[in-house]
């Protein structure tokens, strides 16, 4: 993204590392960053599949509106891919399109978020943007993502989905 959470964490850390497959992202991120007179954030062009890590193991990523991008298949194996670049202990944030209700109410809440969505985009996103994601992008429910973090080596310690139940936010320790 445009590096908000990147700038935020910058003064505690050693180095923070933004990737992003958007080179428009990482020119925002890098005026931000000379603005504030931050100089230990690295910017690399890349994906979840196509970022090859250098360096010490990372000990925390973070994730927001991402791995929705990659169809199931993908995000088990950009999982994997992630935490082979951590130590154990090391700690997953994600927060993505995962959705926490069941198949059977599927209806019910993709057209309560519909609904709510706003008419101008400027304000978020509105209901025809929303309805591209739903046809375009890969969103999942939490209960097979769930056993794709644990495959990959990650234990959940902690599961927050929003009201509406089209986001869950993820906190995840390296177990293995």
């Amino acid at each position: 993204g445009t590096g908000t959470f990147a700038l935020a964490a910058a003064p505690f850390c050693r180095q923070v590392i933004a990737v992003d497959v958007s080179a428009a992202m990482f020119s925002m991120l890098y005026e931000k960053a000379v603005r504030s007179g931050i100089t230990n954030i690295q910017c690399v062009q890349a994906g979840f599949l196509s970022y090859e890590h250098q360096g010490e193991p990372a000990d925390f990523v973070y994730s927001r509106n991402a791995i929705h991008h990659l169809p199931d298949l993908w995000k088990a194996i950009a999982l994997k891919r992630i935490a082979e670049m951590m130590p154990i202990g090391g700690v997953l944030r994600l927060r993505d399109f995962i959705f926490s209700f069941d198949v059977d109410d599927t209806e019910r809440y993709i057209e309560d978020w519909l609904e709510g969505a706003v008419t101008n985009a400027d304000s978020g996103w509105t209901r025809a943007e929303l309805e591209i994601h739903l046809r375009e992008e890969y969103s999942t429910y939490r209960w097979l993502f769930e056993p794709m973090l644990e495959q990959a080596g990650f234990e959940i310690r902690e599961a927050q989905p929003i009201p509406s139940k089209v986001y869950t936010s993820y906190t995840c320790v390296k177990a293995r």
